[in-house]
């Protein structure tokens, strides 16, 4: 197994069946539960329909699977693989099929989530596979604003007090967009990339000492605010003065990898000093992390230059 599966098992949570039935039509419950789902799973293999010799973590049961299960006793359910150890934590009732008396028994006795829906079975795994991907996703919460900025994921972090909204104000005055302040809801997606988003009592809202909250989306209306974006850059921002500014290599960017859910994040220091305009300077970052991206490092490009006109001055 290797390190970033490793760091991702440390970080799992468990998800509760309620948060994946909630946005289907008609929904019933028959029995509630505190299995969880296994996050470690891809989403693809978490669903199944009613298979009496396989069990699913997800069970889906047609109406035709119905027939079957109003056939059986509790005792021949009790005995199907479907129902066996710890797998199966949820089973959803499709096209509101009632649930037998034998099949509620069942589930009550091993814990399983049961639940109908008036949705048929097509729908339901439209829903499950669209959904569950960012339900069962690793997901942490990072102190900060995130912002796109020139199409570029952008989360701004520094201690309380450090002019964070302030710049993300600033930059969103410049057509640049908000996508959470203060509290970032940052998750992994399945393909392995780092997504924000703003939790949904906080969407379009900004925080500014002195003045308050103020709203984005009435503000400047709803281009500026985004409901999630791909993280790619962490901004860091530390207080220094005049002296400390000075002190910094001029020629090196002052550049870390941040692990973020197993995934390493670079993250660029950039200091507040008097007289500095940071939303200048942050459009500035993110315009050269693009250029680095793609293989183009102004600064090593410079020394070279540098080394060779040296050369040619020394005749070496």
């Amino acid at each position: 197994m290797n390190s970033r599966q490793d760091n991702s098992r440390q970080d799992l949570k468990s998800i509760h069946p309620d948060l994946i039935v909630e946005g289907l039509a008609g929904v019933r419950w028959y029995v509630r539960t505190t299995r969880h789902i296994d996050r470690q799973l891809h989403a693809i293999h978490l669903l199944g329909y009613l298979n009496p010799l396989r069990a699913s973590c997800i069970t889906i049961v047609s109406a035709s699977e119905m027939e079957w299960m109003y056939a059986q006793t509790e005792q021949s359910l009790s005995g199907c693989a479907v129902f066996r150890g710890e797998i199966v934590s949820l089973v959803i009732l499709c096209a509101g099929c009632e649930a037998s008396p034998a099949l509620v028994a069942v589930c009550e006795r091993y814990n399983i989530a049961l639940v109908k829906t008036s949705v048929g079975e097509i729908e339901v795994v439209d829903y499950l596979m669209s959904h569950l991907p960012k339900l069962i996703a690793l997901r942490k919460t990072k102190h900060g604003v995130f912002l796109a900025v020139m199409n570029t994921g952008i989360l701004i972090t520094g201690s309380s007090g450090v002019g964070k909204s302030e710049v993300a104000m600033d930059l969103i005055q410049r057509g640049h967009q908000l996508v959470a302040d203060d509290a970032v809801d940052i998750y992994r997606s399945e393909q392995n990339e780092l997504v924000g988003e703003c939790p949904a009592t906080l969407r379009g809202y900004i925080e500014i000492r002195g003045l308050g909250i103020i709203s984005i989306l009435k503000m400047f209306g709803p281009s500026a605010v985004l409901d999630f974006y791909r993280l790619q850059l962490i901004i860091d921002l530390q207080e220094a003065t005049d002296s400390e500014v000075k002190k910094v290599d001029r020629l090196s960017p002052s550049l870390e990898m941040r692990d973020i859910l197993g995934i390493q994040m670079p993250c660029l220091t950039m200091l507040v000093a008097p007289g500095r305009n940071l939303a200048v300077l942050v459009e500035a970052a993110v315009r050269n992390h693009l250029l680095r991206m793609s293989g183009m490092d102004s600064g090593k490009e410079f020394l070279l230059r540098h080394d060779e006109i040296m050369k040619k001055k020394t005749g070496v």
